[in-house]
């Protein structure tokens, strides 16, 4: 283990609260210490299933966490799925070519320990992970 640091997320939501009303922002934050981080960049290609490494990161799991697909400029490729703690396709998060997800817990207690990315075209995937 490493020597603590200290991340956010942030960001906000903006839409208006009603048909016709100008838009209203939504701001959220969250600030967490961590004492590692793991990250890659996946280039799948064709279809399976890769297994992301968490590196050091230990129970009870993930803090922080980025995963941007990048941008599709064919039309052709098909979104991702994230499989949290082998879960398996139920409950699997759907990130299309374009999208991200970020996801933050600054105490979890029986968190992300876990990710699978499946895939069925050629995507390039980037993610980030904090944890202790």
């Amino acid at each position: 283990m490493g020597a603590t640091a200290s991340s956010t997320i942030s960001g906000s939501l903006a839409l208006p609260p009603d048909t016709g009303q100008p838009q209203s922002t939504i701001p959220f934050s969250v600030t967490q210490n961590f004492v590692a981080k793991a990250s890659a960049i996946l280039n799948l290609v064709g279809s399976g299933t890769e297994t992301v490494s968490f590196g050091t990161i230990v129970a009870p799991g993930v803090k922080a966490m980025l995963i941007e697909v990048d941008a599709d400029t064919s039309g052709s490729l098909a979104p991702v799925l994230v499989e949290i703690n082998g879960g398996g396709p139920v409950g699997a998060i759907e990130i299309s070519p374009g999208g991200f997800w970020a996801y933050g817990n600054p105490s979890p207690v029986a968190g992300i320990v876990s990710m699978d990315i499946v895939y069925t075209t050629a995507n390039c995937v980037r993610v980030w992970l904090l944890g202790d």
